[in-house]
């Protein structure tokens, strides 16, 4: 069963005596969905690119709001923030998707600003050096690369914003980071929302040494 299938349902028996109604019964099919990811590192070239890879799941294309934050970080009380980050979208086949550099300079500005209002995002000043994607996306893996402009380095954060409003739109089902990892202002932290009525199982992982055997 899917969530559309939710509703108020009666039963009609009939039979050479007649006929008979049951009381109205109610079926109500909870669900539970990540709306927001977030990852919060050190940030530049090289390898200390911040790497988020994320799913988007089966269903009709995903408005995904995508934002590299560095100096609106600075208003958090964050010390070393990127001054400007620069986000690359590509596919899980490394296709080219979408990039941003300064996100108020982008062509839907006004559409990112509204879907940032919408999805509960803290608002972003329009002549801001911070980086910011709206694009609609097809299922399947994608990743999103924050790197430093002029090869400068610093805290980054980069979210993810589910902003579909149709109940058939895809949805996002996994979140990974990849970044040099240590201690202070180079933790790595990750943030996720899970919005529904219903308790939703997720998988933790913290990889370190079985990145070896991928070349890392």
């Amino acid at each position: 069963m899917k969530a559309a299938d939710a509703g108020s349902f009666s039963v009609l028996v009939s039979t050479s005596a007649g006929s008979v109604l049951s009381t109205i019964a109610s079926l109500d099919l909870g669900a539970s969905r990540l709306v927001n990811l977030s990852v919060r590192s050190g940030a530049g070239t090289g390898d200390r690119t911040l790497i988020a890879g994320f799913v988007v799941g089966p269903g009709q294309p995903l408005p995904l709001l995508v934002r590299g934050i560095g100096p609106a970080l600075t208003g958090f009380g964050v010390t070393g923030a990127l001054a400007d980050p620069v986000l690359t979208l590509t596919t899980g086949a490394g296709a080219a998707v979408a990039a941003n550099d300064d996100w108020g300079s982008a062509a839907n500005a006004t559409q990112i600003s509204a879907a940032a209002a919408r999805s509960g995002a803290f608002a972003l000043t329009a002549n801001a050096r911070d980086a910011a994607l709206l694009t609609p996306l097809a299922t399947g893996p994608y990743t999103a690369q924050i790197t430093g402009k002029a090869a400068a380095t610093g805290i980054a954060l980069m979210e993810a914003y589910d902003t579909a409003e149709a109940a058939d739109t895809a949805r996002l089902v996994n979140l990974s980071a990849r970044s040099q990892v240590g201690t202070g202002g180079d933790i790595l932290i990750a943030g996720f929302v899970v919005a529904g009525n219903v308790t939703k199982r997720v998988l933790i992982r913290g990889v370190g040494p079985a990145l070896a055997q991928f070349g890392v």
